[in-house]
């Protein structure tokens, strides 16, 4: 939801913008007038050359039900590699609240389209707990991964979230950069973290987080005698 919703800031700010968002890690928000999403910047990448247009996958599961429906074509000479990153949760319909009937979130075509954009391309693909070791392995071929696996589901989905999180920082230890970091998910994945920013270049004055009943009763009632808002539990 939150890259949707970043997209449009995004887009207004520009290249500058982007880099200055890259420092920034990506929030929730939990009741404010539009969201902002830290964005991804090709210049936080130090990667080795790419030696060929696709990092091969065909050793992993294609957990996708239905094809890459609006992918546009990945680019032939690629100036960096990405993955994004998903997670399907077979006791959930449709692998998850974030998922389509394709099987990929409903933000993941939209996100990768914006990397070939910028002449990078951008693989989609599903974790699958039981393939761990050999799907990190594919993944030290990327130069950037792209994880967007909502808390608590890979865990639901039969995995370990502190062995995926170790995993991913083994990762960056190689120099493969990982968006968002297991380390920034910890420190700034709660849904009030855009009120730490709300005063940033890159927030919203009117972001507010509420902690008891009587507060969001007051408060929320005000916002919206202001204008529509966006809510988050």
């Amino acid at each position: 939801m939150a890259f949707r919703a970043a997209a449009r800031p995004l887009r207004r700010l520009g290249a500058r913008g982007a880099q200055v968002l890259a420092k920034h890690p990506r929030p929730v928000a939990l009741a404010a007038g539009s969201l902002v999403a830290g964005g991804f910047a090709a210049s936080t990448l130090s990667p080795a050359r790419c030696d060929s247009a696709l990092v091969d996958i065909s050793s992993l599961t294609k957990v996708a039900k239905i094809d890459d429906v609006g992918l546009l074509p990945q680019p032939t000479n690629p100036k960096y590699k990405t993955a994004l990153v998903q997670i399907y949760v077979d006791s959930q319909p449709f692998g998850g609240s974030d998922k389509s009937n394709s099987g990929h979130r409903y933000d993941s075509i939209p996100i990768a389209n914006g990397m070939i954009a910028s002449n990078m391309s951008c693989q989609l693909l599903h974790y699958v707990p039981s393939e761990h070791e050999k799907f990190f392995k594919v993944m030290e071929g990327f130069d950037a991964i792209i994880v967007r696996c909502n808390p608590g589901q890979i865990n639901a989905a039969g995995g370990d979230q502190m062995k995926f999180d170790e995993s991913m920082r083994a990762l960056q230890k190689k120099g493969i950069q990982v968006w968002p970091s297991p380390d920034v998910m910890t420190n700034m994945g709660a849904k009030d973290a855009l009120c730490k920013i709300a005063n940033l270049a890159i927030g919203l004055p009117d972001t507010l987080a509420y902690y008891s009943k009587e507060a969001l009763e007051e408060g929320f009632k005000k916002t919206m005698a202001f204008q529509p808002r966006v809510i988050k539990q």
